[in-house]
């Protein structure tokens, strides 16, 4: 089993939308998984599509399976893992799963993105806002390190939804333009 191959599974549950066939296929290979990805990864995307055929329960416990596991994962299953709360009506529960992922001050600014989607699709316009921020922040620290030319290309790839989330939740806030506004007009022009 490779990324590769999960990415086609996925392909063709976007083209089917059968997304109780996917979730079932997905937890069936987390149990047999070899190769090169991990049985936390695709715990994670079982729970996806659990999520996106509507049962926020059956994509819970796989998330929580994902965690329990401990492998890599693509992002932080607690940011997935808070969605499903919040949308089963459990928004303590969320919120204290978002707060102990700000404790861990992420360095991944897609956990950021994550974090940001969540909270806007609650109501949270300052929350997304702040998440939004801090993950344009992160890019910007790896784009300023010199660091691995790898992290740098992820990072940016992150910038542009980051921003999009931020202006978003701005203009929700009706707050002012400012200098991320700036950033993202940048990049849209040199796209």
């Amino acid at each position: 089993m490779t990324e590769d191959d999960l990415d086609d599974l996925e392909f063709d549950t976007l083209r089917t939308g059968d997304h109780i066939s996917a979730a079932r296929r997905l937890s069936e290979l987390a149990e047999a998984v070899s190769g090169g990805v991990s049985r936390a990864n695709v715990l994670l995307r079982a729970g996806e599509q659990w999520q996106h055929a509507g049962d926020h329960e059956a994509a819970a416990a796989l998330y929580r399976a994902a965690l329990e596991d401990g492998g890599e994962t693509y992002g932080d299953p607690r940011a997935y893992l808070a969605d499903a709360l919040f949308k089963l009506g459990r928004d303590a529960d969320a919120r204290a799963l978002v707060a102990r992922i700000d404790a861990d001050a992420p360095r991944d600014p897609e956990v950021y993105r994550a974090v940001a989607e969540v909270l806007y699709e609650q109501g949270d316009a300052a929350g997304c806002h702040e998440w939004a921020t801090r993950g344009a922040d992160v890019v910007l620290a790896v784009r300023g390190s010199g660091g691995a030319a790898e992290d740098a290309a992820l990072a940016e790839d992150s910038l542009e939804a980051l921003l999009r989330l931020r202006y978003r939740a701005r203009v929700d806030l009706g707050r002012p333009e400012d200098d991320y506004d700036a950033m993202l007009d940048d990049l849209l022009k040199n796209a």
